[in-house]
């Protein structure tokens, strides 16, 4: 009997002992999120008591997530948890968690979804978040949200609503627009591509706190047009092509001005026509990237507030801006980079521009302006410089009369100091100008005299002039690359004698596809080095035409 009761006790010991570990088993697999459960259509994981959503299987077409499932609190959202949902409209978040997060991609390419009310804890909106949703117009998005990521809107083309809450007005004193986008006040960063092709996103709202834009945050987001912002804005950095492509709104009636910004990437406000016509730029900039203000064809005054301390700039900064007329350079600029007004064809046509006394470097094409480019001569004012700058000059060249007119016209080089280097031509001369000696350009000083201390000629010194013979200085040595850029008018350059060593014949060319200027020479026999014949090889190598002749 004793053993009896003996094995009956070992027996229920043992089943004690092995339903005791299968609870520590399963306790372990919840508490380690390894278990999945289903309720109310949700499937999820467990980590202790908190609850990630990884997926639904209901039929709801406007889901609610609640704030605990089965007695555990939601506090996330894992990538795909929706995908199944085919013909979702809407998600609303009540979860209570002030710690929620989303997965990278979470809510992507739900292309059937149209509204987003985010929980009330968040603080990031991840990457690529709602990539794809191509029907989503409506977001609600609590002010405790500090960073939008990287493309979490991108591609969302029907997007154009975002308030801090479903309670709001449309008429009345705290109206709100819903056409504009309200970012989160709390808000410190916009990721890059976050709105790009976001083709119908009209207007929006940034709160004080806002720090930083990504690159090509809103790039290509072709109706966005007008961007509001808190008194003193915090924005520092905006990156390259962040509005690239828009139709941001910046005018005399409204002008943008960041009081704190400190960089501006490259393209950043590139592209951007109709009502983008003035900007002002803050005193705290301390870099602006290449191409900044490119092709912005309607940008005509750029204000730069006194006491900046920026010293250079990235290259083409307003290059093709052929609306801008307005401009003074900042006072701390040391360097004008390559090609930084090239294209600028209204450059002079209300006002004289000074190279400021800072200034100790001008770039290749700094000033290719494409003086007279059009049948309207914008070119009626001209170039100084400030009379405190050492390093560079403007020689004046001799009046000129235009056609059947008796009246005069001004031109001139921009130069070096010594008049040796020459990076600039401004001026209104075409094929109907005459000066003292006929309708070829020359190189004459204010009393008629040739000019012979032209020892170089930089890149694209004479873009876009409307002249078609030029007559070289035969004391040059150096030319730059496509001196006669976008120079449709040009034809002939005229040499006197080859005196020097040609190392670059690209000087001749201009834009792809036109005709390059052909090379005349004057006297053959003015060959005091013996390069003539080492000069035509090169030249007829390079496929450049030379001749012999006298001037027309």
């Amino acid at each position: 009997m004793k053993n009896k009761t003996r094995q009956i006790i070992i027996v229920v010991s043992v089943f004690v002992i092995a339903l005791a570990s299968l609870g520590t088993v399963i306790g372990l697999l919840v508490n380690t999120g390894r278990l999945s459960e289903y309720s109310g259509g949700f499937t999820y994981t467990l980590s202790g008591s908190r609850a990630t959503i990884t997926g639904y299987t209901g039929g709801d077409t406007d889901i609610v997530v609640p704030d605990r499932v089965r007695g555990n609190r939601v506090v996330g959202v894992r990538k795909d948890a929706f995908a199944s949902a085919k013909s979702v409209k809407s998600i609303t978040f009540n979860t209570k968690s002030s710690s929620f997060t989303l997965a990278d991609e979470a809510f992507k390419d739900l292309t059937t979804l149209e509204k987003v009310v985010l929980p009330s804890g968040l603080k990031t909106i991840s990457a690529g978040a709602f990539s794809g949703c191509k029907n989503l117009r409506t977001v609600i998005i609590p002010d405790s949200v500090t960073n939008i990521g990287e493309k979490a809107f991108y591609d969302c083309s029907a997007l154009k609503f975002a308030y801090k809450s479903n309670d709001y007005e449309t008429e009345g004193e705290n109206a709100i627009s819903e056409d504009t986008f309200y970012m989160p006040a709390e808000l410190l960063e916009i990721g890059a591509n976050a709105f790009e092709n976001c083709n119908t996103l009209l207007n929006a709202h940034f709160n004080k706190k806002l720090e930083k834009i990504g690159e090509k945050a809103f790039y290509k987001a072709t109706s966005f047009t007008e961007l509001t912002y808190d008194d003193g804005i915090d924005l520092a950095d905006i990156g390259a092509s962040a509005f690239q492509n828009t139709k941001l709104r910046s005018n005399s009636s409204y002008t943008l001005n960041f009081p704190k910004i400190k960089s501006i990437g490259e393209k950043a406000f590139a592209n951007i026509t109709t009502n983008f016509s003035e900007f002002k730029i803050a005193s705290s900039i301390t870099n602006i990237g290449a191409n900044a203000f490119m092709g912005s064809n309607n940008l005509s005054t750029v204000v730069f507030e006194d006491g900046g301390e920026i010293e250079t700039m990235g290259e083409g900064v307003f290059l093709d801006c052929t609306s801008l007329q307005s401009v003074s350079l900042p006072e701390s600029l040391k360097e004008i980079p390559a090609k930084t007004f090239m294209g600028c064809t209204r450059l002079l046509y209300n006002n004289d521009f000074e190279i400021g006394k800072n200034v100790e470097k001008i770039g290749e094409g700094a000033f290719a302006i494409y003086t007279n480019a059009t049948s309207a001569t914008y070119t009626r004012r001209v170039l100084e410089v400030h009379n405190e700058n050492k390093n560079f000059a403007i020689t004046k060249l001799s009046d000129f009369t235009k056609g059947t007119s008796s009246s005069t016209y001004k031109h001139g080089l921009l130069t070096d100091a010594e008049g040796k280097i020459v990076y600039a031509y401004y001026g209104a001369y075409d094929k109907d100008s005459s000066n003292s000696e006929g309708k070829i350009f020359r190189f004459l000083d204010e009393e008629g005299k040739q000019i012979t201390s032209i020892v170089e000629i930089k890149g694209y010194a004479f873009a876009g002039i409307q002249f078609e013979d030029i007559l070289l200085p035969k004391t040059v040595k150096t030319f730059g690359e496509f001196l006669f850029y976008e120079s449709n008018e040009a034809k002939v350059a005229y040499i006197e004698a080859i005196g020097w060593e040609w190392k670059d014949t690209t000087f001749t060319k201009k834009s792809d596809g036109d005709p390059e200027v052909e090379i005349i020479i004057l006297d053959t026999t003015a060959d005091p080095e013996g390069k003539m014949d080492e000069f035509k090889s090169a030249l007829a190598a390079a496929g450049i035409f030379v001749g012999s002749g006298t001037l027309e």
